[in-house]
């Protein structure tokens, strides 16, 4: 997992999406339009000729109940179903976000209004005066714009690479120093049961993706500065048995790939921490748990029939004691 994966390139696409510029600017535009309309320099709708206000306050009123029920029933069974396949989390992640409560609220908001107008339009008519209908065709138009990058945000985020970063992101200096293990673990825990049943299925590329993500976010926190002795400690003590029990049960599936994959994010880590003399004792710590690792490896492939996959993890275990030897010195290797 060098720095020139592509998992970090599709990861960094994701964190400046175009969808998410794309949303603000249509959230921009929509309040300008509803302040031009409101002053009476902006007008959408010439006036009723032979009732087409009324036909075309119940057009809307239905497009939009249409739209709303068809999308988000379409995006909620989408969702359950990556949720199956990853983790329950990501249901949480998408009802929370920005894009998926102002769509809705978008939706919602623009066919009460609608049938409000609807209701009352014999009494307020659609003049200078009262830009009542204007409006309503404002919201009815900006709310359909708003699936483009609702719907391109929700596709985006079943990716399981993205999952795993939405989730790390909830994994703060602030929350290592203030919460307890248990709090920890239900931050970082979905993103190890991921990699679980990508172990389990033999899926080794959502594997790499998840892995590449806790490396990067542990590497991350222990180069901020608002991170101190404590919130490291909580980190390692945390992430680091997660990784040993993911190259244990790689290593009971019989997936040298898996192992190798652990092997390689625990020893980036141990890298950057060797890096600094402050953190030297992390680095320590989290070699212990390669070792682990590799007793274990060592056990459960003795078997004859993987002499030549064992020769490999040995040459890979080489490399990383060598490379460890390197950044960390002191002949830890």
């Amino acid at each position: 997992m060098s720095q020139g994966d592509p998992a970090d390139g599709a990861v960094e696409r994701f964190k400046q999406a175009w969808e998410v510029l794309l949303f603000w600017l249509l959230v921009a535009a929509f309040c300008v339009a509803v302040i031009l309309t409101l002053a009476g320099r902006l007008r959408v709708y010439a006036g009723d000729v032979g009732g087409s206000g009324l036909f075309l306050l119940s057009a809307i009123v239905q497009s939009l109940a249409a739209v709303l029920g068809i999308a988000f029933t379409l995006t909620l069974i989408g969702i359950q179903l990556a949720a199956q396949s990853y983790t329950h989390r990501i249901i949480r992640l998408h009802t929370r976000s920005t894009l998926f409560v102002f769509t809705f609220g978008m939706f919602l908001l623009g066919m009460i209004y609608a049938a409000l107008v609807l209701t009352w339009y014999h009494r307020t008519g659609s003049t200078e005066q009262h830009p009542w209908m204007d409006l309503a065709i404002i919201g009815f138009v900006f709310a359909v714009l708003q699936l483009v990058p609702f719907a391109v945000r929700t596709i985006r985020l079943l990716a399981p690479g993205n999952i795993a970063y939405a989730l790390l992101a909830r994994l703060s200096a602030a929350a290592l120093t203030r919460s307890d293990v248990s709090a920890i673990h239900d931050r970082v825990g979905p993103v190890f049961d991921m990699a679980r049943k990508a172990i389990i299925q033999r899926d080794e590329r959502t594997l790499e993706l998840l892995l590449q993500q806790v490396q990067t976010r542990v590497t991350t926190l222990l180069r901020a500065r608002g991170l101190d002795a404590t919130g490291r400690t909580m980190l390692v003590s945390v992430v680091g048995p997660e990784l040993r029990d993911l190259g244990w049960l790689a290593s009971d599936r019989l997936a040298i790939g898996a192992v190798t994959m652990t092997v390689d994010a625990l020893r980036g880590l141990v890298c950057e921490a060797g890096a600094s003399n402050e953190l030297r004792p992390f680095a320590d710590k989290l070699y212990s748990y390669i070792k682990d690792i590799w007793r274990e490896s060592e056990v459960r492939f003795c078997d004859k029939a993987y002499e030549a996959r064992l020769a490999e993890l040995k040459q890979s275990m080489a490399a990383c004691q060598h490379r460890i030897s390197d950044v960390v010195g002191g002949g830890r290797a």
